[in-house]
């Protein structure tokens, strides 16, 4: 008898526990760079893989000139009067 309790009152919250999360939706779709719709395993594979290599292996970077560019700035010091003018 106290095992069907136990047994009960475990399907009791498992179903409490379902019900609450709700219809579980899965993501079948990606949409390519194009923006087309793609729903076959391999398009999905395929995409994920070249949005990560363009990730990690970026084509636009920055030019040498860029760099120097905003290095020059950061290199200046701030002095107590530029900071007494802005917290003012």
């Amino acid at each position: 008898m106290e095992e069907d309790y136990r047994s009960a009152s475990k399907r009791f919250w498992q179903t409490v526990r379902r019900l609450r999360r709700g219809k579980q939706y899965s993501a079948n779709t990606v949409y390519s760079a194009g923006g087309e719709l793609l729903t076959s395993t391999e398009d999905i594979v395929g995409r994920w893989k070249k949005y990560f290599e363009d990730l990690l292996n970026p084509t636009d970077l920055p030019s040498n000139e860029e760099a120097e560019a905003g290095d020059s700035e950061v290199d200046s010091s701030i002095t107590q009067a530029e900071v007494t003018e802005v917290v003012q």
